[in-house]
């Protein structure tokens, strides 16, 4: 494809993602799939573009009046970034129609820096979540893989990584992460291939830790979706003792089994449903939340989210936390995740779960928390913070039931 065919595709998908109906890395993929004759290269050129055009949108949004058009967008983000670029709206064929004097006039209008990034939230949210982290989550997240403690060792994989001349530096804080600075099809590597690597936030394995799921309990991982973190646990269980791994929508976890086989995960078990469940030492409660912790790889997410989809979330919360406590024995612990930076899904759950529950406590992670990053938190429950730690946003609080 030439340029300006380039910028014309994306006017296009822009205009169709800015509605927010859709995830935009499903739209973008159903896209290619149905316009084969984009090669791999432009496939490239035209995502990243979208991906920036959704980063920035709403700064964007925010000097257009109320009115973005792709065709505004693009225009926009070219004036800041690659002005050059502008004179490919000319309307030959293939290519994005010249530019309209009320578009002129916008791009003349624009302020010589981009907007804070403190506007990628909606209004809405704006005044529950940190400023800070708000930026932080404009910023892409890179490639953090777990190591699969179940069949090799960091230093290992490390190794491997560099001898394949694959850039790759352990992460801060997860004993178990690696950080790839730049982009690589590790889906297509050896090591994933057999296992020894899984794809996952360094948030994710760090509250994944925070669970301290030991060799030899019964676990039960009752939100389990694709199963990222049952793989976690059953590393840190070195597949010793029961995992079972249970999710609302049993669709989520047709993959597991072929992972966790692949993982050498032996101790994980599918269960079908919630029936006839029995008591465990650990219920990891992974909730369904907002994502507001998950907007460096989600930016469209953002803007998909409403006030009325956010209360009915924390309402779920709390009929997943009622539902699950039973099931935990005695002196066990029923170990609640998010992926949320909104105190409603966190802080507040946690503290009205404990209200009805008198045969709960909180338990102090803090210890743990301070061990694994030498930072100190400042509450029992933990948060991690995208402008502190550059992680995903999580939110994780560990309730012991009383003997």
């Amino acid at each position: 494809m030439k340029d300006e065919a380039r910028l014309q595709t994306v006017i296009e998908l822009a205009d169709a993602l800015f509605s927010f109906e859709q995830p935009a890395d499903n739209a973008l993929n159903a896209y290619f799939r149905t316009h084969r004759y984009i090669g791999s290269r432009d496939r490239r050129c035209i995502a990243d573009l979208i991906w920036q055009m959704l980063r920035h949108y709403g700064r964007l949004f925010s000097l257009s009046d109320g009115k973005l058009t792709g065709r505004m967008a693009l225009a926009a983000l070219l004036q800041y970034n690659n002005k050059k670029s502008l004179s490919l709206f000319n309307g030959e064929k293939y290519a994005p129609a010249p530019l309209s004097d009320t578009e002129k006039a916008f791009l003349d209008a624009l302020p010589a820096e981009m907007p804070q990034a403190s506007l990628e939230c909606p209004v809405w949210l704006k005044d529950r979540l940190e400023r800070a982290d708000i930026e932080a989550m404009a910023v892409p997240a890179l490639t953090d893989l777990r190591v699969n403690t179940l069949k090799t060792d960091r230093e290992a994989v490390l190794k491997r990584l560099e001898q394949d001349g694959i850039k790759a530096e352990k992460t801060p804080f997860s004993p178990w992460g690696i950080r790839l600075p730049e982009r690589v099809n590790v889906t297509a590597h050896p090591l994933f291939q057999n296992g020894l690597i899984k794809v996952q936030d360094e948030g994710s394995q760090l509250v994944s830790l925070l669970s301290q799921a030991e060799a030899g309990q019964t676990v039960f991982d009752w939100c389990a979706g694709a199963g990222g973190k049952t793989l976690a646990l059953s590393a840190m269980m070195n597949a010793k003792g029961t995992l079972y791994a249970a999710d609302a929508f049993a669709k989520r976890l047709k993959d597991l089994p072929e992972r966790a086989n692949r993982a050498g995960a032996t101790n994980v078990i599918l269960l079908n449903d919630y029936k006839d469940l029995k008591s465990y030492d650990l219920v990891l409660v992974d909730a369904p939340c907002t994502g507001t912790g998950t907007w460096r790889r989600s930016p469209y997410a953002r803007w998909r989210m409403t006030p009325e989809q956010s209360a009915l979330i924390v309402k779920t919360q709390s009929g997943i936390l009622d539902d699950a406590a039973p099931h935990v024995k005695k002196g066990g612990r029923l170990f609640y995740i998010t992926c949320s930076l909104d105190k409603a899904e966190n802080e507040e759950q946690a503290a009205s779960f404990l209200n009805r529950h008198g045969d709960f406590e909180i338990e102090d992670l803090r210890p743990l928390f301070n061990k694994l990053t030498g930072l100190a938190a400042e509450e029992k429950t933990i948060r991690l913070s995208p402008s502190k730690l550059h992680t995903d946003g999580f939110f994780a609080a560990s309730f012991k039931k009383k003997p």
